[in-house]
C-alpha cells in the first residue's frame, strides 16, 4: 500500500482485521482485473491490424506449394459439382419411378432399366466424390503440416537470433502461444476454411444456376428468404457476441480469484479468510452463470428461427410446386430436388459470417507470427577476432546504456579489472547490477563507449566465443529433465566421468548424488522438481565448475542453501576462483568482505569502490548499506 492509503486507515482497526481484509480484497480485485483484461484481449482482439499485408504474405507462404494447391482447387471444384449433381439425379429417380408407376397402370409391365442406369450413375458420382475428397484432404493435410513445420522451424531459428530485449518485453506464455497456438490456428484455417470457401462459392453458383434452369418462380421463393435469414443471423450474432465478451470477462475474473486463493491458500487460512473467499467465489460464479445463460440462450435462438424460416420456404415450395405439378409445369422429382437445393443454397450464405470470423482469426494469428519474423535481430557477429586463451582482463570505458531512451541508467562507467581479481558488485535494487552483467555478456549492446575483454572490444568478438569465456551461476536455477550427469555436463558436453565427479566434489554435491541407487544416472524431473532448491543450486554450481571458464559471474549463488552448505560452497568457490576473474553480485554483504575490490552501484553509476576496510573507513554509502543489514534497514530516500 502507498503512504497515502495507509494514512486513511481507521484509527482502531481491531486487531488489524480491517486492514487485512481490505488488503486481500484490493489484491484480489487487481488480480481479477488483470486476468479479465487478459481474457478480454484474447477473445476480442481477434482481427489483424494489417489484413491486406498479412494476407499477401500468407499467400506468399502458400505459393511454395502451388502445385499441391492447384490439385486441391481442382479437386474441390469437381467435388462441389458432383455434390450438386447428386440431388438432381435423385429427382431423375423420382421421375423415373413415377413414369414406371404410370406404365404399370397402363400396360401392367415393369421396366427398371432406366432406374438402374440412374442409380449406377449416382453410385459413380458419389464414389468419385469420395475418392476426390480423399485426394483433397490428403494433399491439404500435407500442405498444412509442411507449412506448420516450416513456420515453426523458421520461428525457432528467428528466436535464436533475437536479442534479450525481445524476451524481456514479451512474456514466455505469449512467445509459446505464437509457436504453438497461432501456428496451429493458421494450419487448421488453411486446411478447413480455404476448402470451405471454394466449396461454398462453387456450390452457391451451381445450385442457383440449376434451380433457375428448372423453375424461376420456385427459385425466387428460395432467394427471397435468404436475405431475411442472413439479417436475422447477423443481428442475433451481434448481440450474442457482446454477451460472450462479458462471459469471458467473468470467466477471467473467476480464474483470477481461483488462482489467487489457491496459490495463496496458506495465507487465506492464516488470516481466516475462507468464508469471504467462498462468498466472493459464489458472487462471481452467480454472475458468470447468469451471463452464460443469456449468451447461450440468445445464440441458441439462431437455429430455431432459421429452421422456422426454412420450414416456411418448404411450405411455399410445396404449395407452389403442387400447383405447378397439377398443370404439368414441373415434375414431382424437381420439387424434391428443390427441397435439397434450397438447403444447399441457404447454407453457404448463412456460413459466410462464421467463415469471415475464422479467416480473420487465422490472419490475426499469422500476423502475430509475422511480427516475430519482423523483429530486429542481433547485429551480425564479427569474425575478425577470436580469444583462444582468455586471461580475464575486463575494461569498461565511458560506457553509457539505457533500456528506454528517455530514462538513463548507466552513464560514463569506467572500470578496469585485472586477471584473477575478485570483484564484488553491491547496491540497492534497481541500481544496475544485473544490467552490468547483461552488458558484460553482450545480452545488450552499449549505447556508447566500449567494453573490452583482454583488450578486445566485445562487439568484435563472436558471441559464442565471448560467452564461452564466462561462466554464470544465478539465483534462479535451471535444470532440465535428464540425469544428474546430463545436467552437469551441459557446461561441457564432452566431459569425462572423472571430470564430472571432480566438479561435483568441488561443489560438495558428489555424496548427495551417490546417495541415490542410480548415482549420476538418476533421472531429474523437469526443473529439478524432485530435489530441493539448495540441491538444484549445487548442481548448477557443479556445471559452472566443469565448464572451467576464465571469468565467473556469481549472482548470490549461495542464497538458496542452508548455512552449513553455504560454508562448503564458499570453500569450493575460493578454490574455483583462484586464477580467475570473478564478479560476485552480493546481497548479503558479509559474504564479500574478502573481495579484491567492491563496486558500489547506485542509480547506474559506480559511486564507490575499494576493499571492505577502505569503504567502511570512508563511512559512505557502502557503510550505510552494510550497517543496515545489522541495524535496521536503509532509508527509502537513500536507496533511490
Amino acid at each position: 500500500m502507498t503512504d497515502s492509503t495507509e494514512k486513511n486507515l481507521p484509527a482502531k482497526a481491531e486487531g488489524g482485521s480491517w486492514y487485512r481484509n481490505r488488503t486481500i480484497k484490493v489484491n484480489r480485485e487487481k488480480l481479477s482485473h488483470r486476468y479479465s483484461g487478459y481474457h478480454r484481449k484474447r477473445k476480442t482482439d481477434n482481427k489483424p491490424q494489417n489484413a491486406k499485408g498479412t494476407f499477401r504474405r500468407f499467400v506468399g507462404l502458400i505459393g511454395k506449394f502451388k502445385w499441391q494447391m492447384i490439385i486441391v482447387a481442382i479437386a474441390t471444384v469437381i467435388i462441389s459439382l458432383l455434390n450438386v449433381w447428386g440431388p438432381d439425379m435423385i429427382g431423375d429417380v423420382i421421375d423415373a419411378i413415377t413414369d414406371q408407376i404410370k406404365q404399370k397402370l397402363q400396360t401392367n409391365t415393369n421396366d427398371f432399366s432406366e432406374i438402374k442406369q440412374i442409380i449406377f450413375k449416382m453410385m459413380a458420382i458419389y464414389m468419385g466424390s469420395a475418392v476426390l475428397t480423399f485426394v483433397q484432404q490428403y494433399t491439404m493435410a500435407g500442405v498444412s503440416q509442411k507449412l506448420v513445420c516450416s513456420l515453426r522451424e523458421r520461428i525457432n531459428r528467428k528466436l535464436s537470433r533475437l536479442p534479450l530485449k525481445f524476451f524481456d518485453t514479451n512474456t514466455k506464455g505469449d512467445i509459446l502461444s505464437r509457436i504453438t497456438n497461432d501456428i496451429d490456428n493458421v494450419s487448421s484455417s488453411l486446411q478447413s476454411n480455404m476448402v470451405t470457401i471454394i466449396t461454398n462459392v462453387v456450390q452457391l453458383v451451381c445450385v442457383f444456376a440449376i434451380m433457375l434452369y428448372k423453375n424461376w418462380l420456385m427459385t425466387a421463393i428460395v432467394v427471397v428468404f435468404v436475405p431475411l435469414s442472413t439479417l436475422i443471423s447477423y443481428r442475433i450474432s451481434r448481440v450474442s457476441k457482446k454477451l460472450f465478451r462479458v462471459l469471458w470477462d467473468r470467466t477471467g475474473e473467476l480464474n483470477g480469484h481461483i488462482e489467487e486463493m489457491y496459490t495463496g491458500h496458506s495465507i487465506v487460512k492464516l488470516f481466516g479468510y475462507e468464508k469471504q473467499s467462498i462468498a466472493e467465489f459464489d458472487e462471481i460464479k452467480g454472475d458468470l452463470m447468469k451471463t452464460a445463460s443469456r449468451a447461450n440462450f440468445i445464440s441458441g435462438t439462431i437455429n430455431p428461427i432459421l429452421t422456422f424460416i426454412n420450414n416456411i420456404v418448404y411450405v411455399l415450395l410445396c404449395f407452389v410446386g403442387g400447383y405447378l405439378v397439377l398443370y404439368n409445369k414441373i415434375s414431382l422429382g424437381d420439387i424434391a430436388v428443390f427441397f435439397t437445393y434450397s438447403r444447399m443454397f441457404s447454407g453457404p450464405i448463412n456460413n459466410i459470417s462464421q467463415i469471415i470470423n475464422n479467416v480473420q482469426s487465422a490472419l490475426a494469428s499469422a500476423e502475430r507470427v509475422f511480427n516475430v519474423f519482423d523483429e530486429q535481430e542481433e547485429p551480425k557477429d564479427s569474425t575478425d577476432k577470436l580469444i583462444t586463451e582468455p586471461r580475464g582482463i575486463v575494461e569498461f570505458e565511458n560506457v553509457c546504456f539505457r533500456y528506454v531512451e528517455e530514462k538513463p541508467l548507466i552513464e560514463n562507467m569506467n572500470l578496469k579489472v585485472n586477471s584473477g581479481e575478485l570483484i564484488a558488485i553491491v547496491g540497492p535494487t534497481g541500481s544496475g547490477k544485473t544490467t552490468f552483467v547483461n552488458l558484460l555478456m553482450r545480452f545488450y549492446d552499449v549505447n556508447s563507449g566500449s567494453i573490452k575483454v583482454d583488450g578486445v572490444d566485445i562487439r568484435e568478438i563472436p558471441r559464442n566465443n565471448l560467452r564461452s569465456i564466462f561462466g554464470m551461476v544465478l539465483q534462479d536455477t535451471w535444470l532440465f529433465r535428464g540425469t544428474f550427469r546430463e545436467n552437469i555436463t551441459y557446461g561441457k558436453m564432452d566431459a569425462t566421468d572423472e571430470e564430472v565427479i571432480s566438479a561435483a566434489k568441488s561443489a560438495n554435491v558428489h555424496d548427495f548424488i551417490m546417495s541415490y541407487p542410480d548415482g549420476y544416472d538418476t533421472m531429474l524431473d523437469e526443473g529439478g522438481g524432485n530435489i530441493s532448491q539448495g540441491q538444484q543450486q549445487l548442481i548448477t554450481i557443479a556445471r559452472a565448475i566443469l565448464a572451467d571458464p576464465a571469468v565467473l559471474i556469481l549472482d548470490e549463488a549461495t542464497s538458496s542453501v542452508d548455512t552449513r552448505t553455504e560454508m562448503h560452497i564458499q570453500e569450493a568457490m575460493k578454490t574455483l576462483m583462484k586464477g580467475r576473474t570473478s564478479f560476485v553480485i552480493a546481497h548479503r554483504l558479509s559474504t564479500i568482505r574478502n573481495a579484491d575490490k567492491i563496486l558500489v552501484m547506485r542509480r547506474g553509476s559506480i559511486v564507490e569502490q575499494g576493499t571492505h576496510e577502505e569503504l567502511m573507513e570512508a563511512n559512505g554509502f557502502y557503510a550505510m548499506l552494510y550497517n543496515s543489514q545489522y541495524i535496521g534497514g536503509i532509508p527509502p530516500e537513500e536507496a533511490e
